[in-house]
């Protein structure tokens, strides 16, 4: 963690490396030419220390303004899910899951993945929801194609959505662009179906 020093405390620190003896003793006074110009060179010091400062806040994807097309370019923003447009926030935020979604395997990875995008998921496998009673779409009961099918249900857990279903998607942008990574992530061989509950 960087911590930021005044020119005096850099001016200190510099006249605390210079030796000992008469000819040193003005680094350590005020008033003398020599602490002046230690204090001109501490200047410098607090300037790179800032631009340090700013690296180290601007490296997280979480907190970063400056680097964040960076950030976009190295994670292969834009592509099919992500427009790499919108507000800082929103560009943040799928930068955020897209270097999230680089290791998912496992339902609990969905879930971690979807609650970026503020949406609380259930992951289910389709040997799991073979029973009854069913929902449409449901697999056959014995069907084999039924483990390669995975069941995705949620909920919006933030925004404001329209509660009806329609054929074309309505609602929260987090929730359609969660959609589309998902399709993005699941094996190849595998169906997976979304619910809204």
């Amino acid at each position: 963690m960087i911590v930021s020093h005044s020119i005096k405390q850099h001016a200190s620190s510099l006249a605390a490396f210079m030796p000992s003896g008469r000819l040193f003793q003005a680094a350590r006074t005020s008033t003398t030419n020599f602490r002046k110009f230690l204090e001109g060179l501490a200047e410098e010091l607090q300037n790179s220390e800032g631009l340090l400062k700013s690296y180290q806040d601007e490296y997280s994807v979480r907190t970063t303004t400056l680097l964040i097309e960076e950030w976009e370019k190295a994670l292969g923003i834009p592509d099919q899910c992500f427009s790499g447009t919108g507000t800082i926030e929103e560009r943040r935020r799928d930068a955020l899951a897209k270097l999230a979604s680089l290791g998912v395997q496992t339902a609990e990875d969905f879930q971690a993945v979807a609650a970026i995008f503020g949406v609380s998921v259930n992951v289910f496998s389709g040997t799991a929801v073979g029973g009854f009673p069913v929902t449409f779409p449901f697999p056959l009961l014995g069907d084999p194609l039924s483990r390669f099918t995975i069941f995705i249900e949620y909920t919006i857990v933030s925004g404001d959505v329209f509660p009806m279903i329609f054929p074309f998607v309505l609602g929260d942008e987090g929730a359609q662009i969660m959609e589309c990574l998902f399709q993005r992530l699941k094996p190849a061989n595998v169906l997976i179906i979304f619910e809204e509950i």
